[in-house]
């Protein structure tokens, strides 16, 4: 908080921009604190909202971006590490909930490179991705400005409240997240007991096929 109202309103749009990859200053400080720097005279309040919604859509059509030129290949890396049939699932997921995934993961610090990430490689449009986003990001940046504006005197009540919806919003990450390894894991598990399995599977087939042929010939 301290380094963001040092350096004013260029500090803010950069960490907007970087919070989606890991940045260790969660979205809503950074609106707080160019909240707090309007109320102290360092800039004006309209100059918060642009910088602070152009920051926060900049970083997210950044991960959005990241998906679309990755992809969900069926041959590619992301489908290797979870398997073909989780990568059907994730876009048929997409498909149906996409809009919503876009909004709630909005909210939660952590869950935006994610699910944005595998919004654009899942083939979310980009005009459906902004219209969510956008509107998704008009509460953030609506709210948290506002609350470092009228507490700037005092953001530390402001900032234990906020940090306790992070606590909860990480526990449920962390629920989300222990999942997605368990499938994945239950994934790697299944595919070295299918290749362990591989020469009696062909066996087999190469059976069923002379037999075909046999039977055919019969015929």
């Amino acid at each position: 908080m301290d380094t963001l109202l040092e350096y004013g309103l260029f500090a803010v749009f950069l960490a907007l921009i970087l919070t989606p990859f890991g940045l260790p200053i969660p979205e809503d400080v950074s609106l707080l604190a160019g909240g707090a720097l309007a109320r102290l005279g360092h800039a004006t309040y309209p100059q918060v909202l642009v910088v602070g919604f152009t920051g926060v859509i900049g970083g997210d059509v950044i991960a959005w971006t990241f998906g679309r030129r990755v992809g969900l290949h069926p041959r590619g890396w992301i489908a290797r590490l979870v398997g073909r049939d989780d990568i059907e699932r994730i876009e048929r997921f997409y498909r149906r909930y996409g809009s919503w995934t876009i909004v709630i993961a909005r909210q939660f610090p952590g869950m935006r490179l994610p699910a944005f990430f595998f919004a654009g490689a899942s083939g979310v449009p980009l005009r459906r991705f902004l219209l969510f986003d956008c509107s998704a990001a008009l509460v953030t940046v609506g709210v948290f400005p506002a609350l470092g504006y009228t507490f700037a005197d005092d953001l530390s009540q402001v900032l234990q409240v906020m940090d306790n919806f992070r606590f909860w919003g990480t526990l449920v990450l962390t629920v989300v997240v222990a999942f997605v390894a368990f499938r994945v894991g239950r994934r790697l598990y299944r595919r070295r007991q299918r290749r362990r399995l591989d020469p009696d599977a062909e066996h087999t087939g190469e059976n069923t096929g002379s037999l075909s042929e046999h039977t055919g010939g019969r015929g």
